[in-house]
């Protein structure tokens, strides 16, 4: 698929069309070099890719760049898809690993804490008192300072799991871990989350856990 109808579909409404045919029938055609197949997996998928990158990345004009990337090569590798399998899971994961990659190239976390999330710091932990009464403007802002102490893989695991609401095992087959692994990664991540937010932002802790 030529880039620049690729782009022009990432810059379309979304998804519109065929909600009830089934994404691995597209993938049969696009297989034989139906375009217009593919075109349909992509605007089905790329909102909710594009979310999900955003949220990994801090950045909102690279995840596009990523869903770009990501559409690219799964036109290009569509022969190893496995129809067993979900195609929107396939493709989180090849979208998942491109951010990663990038976020490892960085060399520092700096952004991060320009993450687009509408998660709630309920996520660190959950107890009553003053985290049940935070304003959630305020908390969203309070864990995007936070979430930039995470691996890209913390991060990744809590972002499909907990703010895109995966299954855990999509989540391992996405980030291609078990689902044990899986679990520890967001474990980790929101004792992370919580101690940094101990040291940060105490206030919104319940006082017992003030310390």
């Amino acid at each position: 698929m030529p880039k620049e109808k690729l782009c022009v579909l990432l810059g379309g409404a979304g998804n519109q069309d065929g909600a009830a045919m089934n994404d691995r029938d597209w993938v049969q055609s696009a297989r034989g070099g139906d375009e217009d197949a593919f075109a349909r997996l992509v605007r089905r998928h790329s909102g909710g890719l594009h979310r999900a990158v955003a949220r990994i990345l801090a950045d909102d004009a690279e995840a596009w760049d990523i869903v770009q990337m990501a559409f690219m090569r799964a036109w290009q590798r569509l022969d190893r898809y496995d129809p067993r399998y979900s195609f929107a899971t396939w493709l989180y994961r090849i979208g998942t690993n491109l951010a990663i990659d990038l976020l490892r190239s960085r060399g520092s976390r700096e952004r991060a804490h320009k993450a687009g999330t509408e998660h709630r710091l309920r996520l660190v932990g959950q107890g009553e008192g003053a985290n049940a009464r935070v304003d959630s403007l305020e908390a969203d802002g309070i864990l995007r300072q936070l979430v930039e102490i995470l691996t890209p893989q913390q991060r990744s695991a809590f972002v499909l799991r907990e703010m895109e609401g995966l299954e855990t095992a999509e989540v391992a087959e996405v980030l291609g871990c078990t689902a044990t692994t899986v679990r520890n990664h967001i474990f980790q991540a929101r004792k992370a989350l919580r101690q940094e937010l101990k040291r940060r932002f105490p206030e919104y802790l319940p006082v017992s856990e003030r310390g």
